[in-house]
Order: structure tokens, then sequence, then C-alpha cells
């Protein structure tokens, strides 16, 4: 009381005198032998109020430190933050925000918030502004800003409602930060995108021409091989057979040399044909896959002697060209590798069709091997490349000392 100014402690003491007289009719009548007790009470309602009254200031100052603690924290933060109501107006504004926004650190006047934004992202910026009226939860938006000097930034924009009351309208904090990089950063991984998109369709359009040019170009030297070398080495296997008669009654110790070489030429021969049939199996164009498959299964248990089960299960009898050839193709390299690599004694081969789908398995029971130290080797990066364009896929399954599972997948027609 001591603190207060003269006019407060009278103005206090008429006050209590008021209502002093208010209560003068409840108050008990005093004899001298409770003046003491009732002094006692004075005392100790007096420390009560001593001590209430500190534990006000002590509250005070913890919220006189605290609002100077969130306005330094409010002042400092990098992140622009404002409070506006539903028209727009901005009642307050942290220096970062008017940084972003290029205006004064303190501004002596602020205009209408939705006037920094475009015509169009004024527009979005009203609705976004409503939609975070109507809701608790905080909503995020990202729109194009412009500043007094007329440079433009993207500003990541959030809002949440911070008051209602009537009279005083609504108002919604919103906090903004300029992503203008970011944004440039995600259009120029986009554009990278879209080019090794491009790329990527480009290589597999590349791939796919390859294959094709290396299948002509297989069926050219096969029939290079089959009408020039095949017949030239033929011929010599008839003259040859013509010698060994002649010379059977003439010399007879040379007619077994000249067998030895009809034999020998008879070999290449085999060899030759074994090689265009490899390069390009002329069946192909007249019989269905999985009777030339049997073929060729057939030719190769014959030359490696390893046994092979073949099983077809529902194989529509024509399929396109660019599958047949690439099952096919997928079918030697699968048995070559087994031939070269795997020391398998069986081999099975399931060859089925579906509604939506023509499946080729090749196992075998031979070493395998660890398939992730060796999935990027020329074999089977040759197998995907060719199931690529057809919209296909191979999966690998290997462990040694497990054999090794194949499996080519590819869309039916």
């Amino acid at each position: 009381m001591a603190e207060l100014p003269p006019s407060d402690r009278a103005r206090l003491r008429e006050k209590a005198e008021q209502l002093n007289r208010r209560s003068s009719h409840a108050l008990p009548n005093v004899t001298p032998q409770n003046v003491e007790s009732l002094v006692h009470e004075l005392r100790v309602h007096q420390i009560e109020l001593e001590l209430q009254c500190q534990e006000l200031q002590l509250a005070h100052q913890e919220v006189e430190e605290s609002r100077d603690r969130y306005r330094e924290l409010y002042e400092s933060i990098p992140i622009g933050h404002l409070t506006i109501n539903c028209s727009g107006n901005i009642y307050d504004l942290n220096p970062a925000g008017a940084s972003l926004m290029g205006l004064a650190p303190e501004p002596r006047k602020l205009n209408n918030f939705f006037s920094f934004f475009s015509s169009d992202d004024a527009d979005m910026a009203q609705l976004f502004c409503r939609r975070a009226m109507g809701g608790e939860k905080a909503d995020t938006i990202e729109l194009k800003m412009k500043r007094p000097d007329r440079s433009v930034f993207v500003a990541a924009l959030q809002a949440a409602p911070v008051e209602r009351g009537d009279g005083k309208g609504e108002r919604l904090r919103i906090t903004l930060g300029d992503v203008t990089r970011r944004r440039e950063a995600e259009e120029a991984l986009r554009q990278h995108q879209l080019e090794l998109e491009s790329n990527r369709v480009e290589l597999q359009d590349l791939m796919a021409k390859l294959f094709n040019a290396q299948e002509e170009e297989r069926r050219r030297i096969a029939c290079d091989l089959h009408d020039d070398h095949c017949q030239r080495i033929t011929a010599l296997i008839l003259e040859a057979g013509t010698m060994e008669k002649m010379v059977r009654g003439v010399m007879p110790s040379f007619a077994p040399r000249m067998s030895s070489m009809k034999d020998k030429l008879a070999d290449i021969l085999n060899d030759f044909r074994h090689i265009t049939h490899e390069l390009h199996p002329r069946h192909l164009d007249t019989v269905s896959l999985a009777c030339s498959m049997r073929t060729y299964i057939q030719e190769f248990v014959e030359y490696t002697h390893i046994h092979v089960d073949f099983q077809e299960e529902q194989v529509p009898a024509q399929l396109p060209m660019p599958i047949t050839i690439c099952l096919y193709r997928l079918l030697q390299e699968s048995l070559g590798n087994i031939r070269k690599h795997a020391d398998a004694k069986h081999v099975w081969v399931r060859f089925s069709g579906r509604k939506r789908e023509i499946e080729l398995s090749v196992s075998d029971d031979g070493t395998g091997f660890k398939y992730a130290d060796n999935k990027k080797g020329l074999g089977l990066t040759s197998m995907q490349e060719r199931v690529r364009p057809l919209r296909g896929r191979v999966t690998v399954d290997s462990q040694p000392g497990r054999g090794t599972t194949v499996v080519v997948k590819v869309p039916a027609p």
C-alpha cells in the first residue's frame, strides 16, 4: 500500500469505507471478551493476503518473462508469421514475414494479405483461408506471391484458426516460407526424369531394333551356310565316296583313308547343320513354338547327353513371331548356360499358356550360383533386355549346390 500514489490510496480508502458501511449491519456485536480473537483473525487474514499478493507478483513476473521470450522467438524465428482476419487484414507480422514479403522490418501500413497474390492465386488463397477458418486442423498450400517490387516467389502457407469471438471476428495464424529453390529443384528433377524416361524408351526401341537386326543377320548367315558351305561339303562327301570306290580295286590300302576322310567330312557337315539350326531354325516359320522347342530339346539331349523333361500346358498353337523368337532364344540361352556352367544331370522345362501370360520355366539340378553376385552378367542382362520390349520379365532363383530356376513371363497376345 505504501508504494501506491496518494490519489490511488485515497480512492481505495473511500471504496473500503463504502463497503464497510454496506456490510456494517452484518457485523456481529463486538465485546471486550472477543476483541483479542478478532485481532488474531485479522492478522492471519493479513498474512494470507500478503502471501497471495506475493504469489500474484511472481505469477505476473513469469507471465512477463514468458511474453518476452515469445516475442523474442516470434521476432527472431526465420519463418514468416502473420495474423489476419477473414477479409485478409493483417494484424501482426514478424520481421521474417516482412522480409519475405518485401516489406520494411516495421511497416507503418500493411496492405491486405490477398493483395500479395496474383488474381488466380488470390482466389485460391481466399478459398484456402476460408477452409482453414472452418476447421481446427492446420492446412497447407503452395502459391506464388508477389512483392511490392514485383518480384515473385513460391510460398508454402500453413494456416490455423486462432481466435473466435462475437464482435471480434475470426482470425487466422499463417506461417509462410520461401520454397522457390525447392520448386525449381523439383522441376529440374522432373525434367531429368522425363529425359531419362524418354532415353529409356528410345533405348528399348534401339534394343528391339538391335535384336531384330541380329535375327536377320542370323537368318542370312544360316542361309549362306546351308546353301553354300553345306552344299559344297555334301559335294565333297559324294566325291570322296566315288574316289573310295575307284581306289578300292586299284589301291586297296587307300580305301580306309578315303572312308575316314568321308566320315570326317560328314561330321563337319553335321556341325555346320547344327550351327545353322542354332542360328535360325527354319521350322520356327512353319510349326508351333512348342514343336520347335521339343525338336531343339531332342537335339540338345543327343548333343550333351543331359536328360531333359519337357512339359507343355495350354500353349496357343500360333504366337506372334517376336514372342516366338524371344522365348526360343531364351530357351537356347538357358540350356546353353546349363551345358557350360551347371554340370547338371537333369533339366525340367515347363512351357505353359494362361489367359494373360505365356510362361517358360527351365530348372536344373546343377551346381547353382549366387545370383546376387552374377545378376549383372552379360547373359542374364541379355535375357532381361530380350523380354523388355515385350513387357515381359525374367526371374532367376539359384543357390550354390541347389540348382537354378529361370522363369520367363510374357504377356499373352
